[in-house]
């Protein structure tokens, strides 16, 4: 590979990193809405929730409600498992981000070397059979 090629790979990843950081930081974001909303309904949410009980020193809150009067604690299952479920985003979004960022520097990598002028191999030696 030539020296420009190597810079042009240089700059390429490093711009092609930038830019996966925020589409990873996007998708977890989106994600952590997604899972808030639509998969741990119960998990605590200020616009659908209402306190019911939260101590006044640390403002922790220990039980809230929602509409239909059903009370939520810490100790239930969907809020226990909303740890797990971001933890299984995160795994999500850093595996998929690392494979696309991988494919790609691959084929820009590959369309570095197509478009170099093809050398000869100096150092081949036939085998002899």
């Amino acid at each position: 590979m030539t020296e420009k090629s190597r810079e042009k790979l240089n700059k390429f990843s490093t711009w092609f990193s930038v830019a996966t950081l925020i589409f990873s930081i996007i998708l977890f974001w989106a994600g952590m809405d997604f899972l808030k909303a639509e998969v741990f309904p119960h998990y605590y949410n200020p616009q659908k929730h209402q306190i019911v009980k939260q101590n006044p020193d640390t403002k922790e809150i220990y039980a809230w409600k929602d509409a239909g009067g059903n009370v939520y604690t810490p100790e239930d299952a969907q809020v226990k498992n909303f740890t797990w479920g971001i933890t299984a985003l995160l795994l999500f979004v850093m595996l998929t981000c690392t494979a696309i960022y991988n494919k790609a520097t691959k084929y820009y990598t590959g369309v570095l070397l197509a478009r170099e002028p093809a050398r000869s191999n100096q150092n081949y030696v036939p085998r002899l059979q």
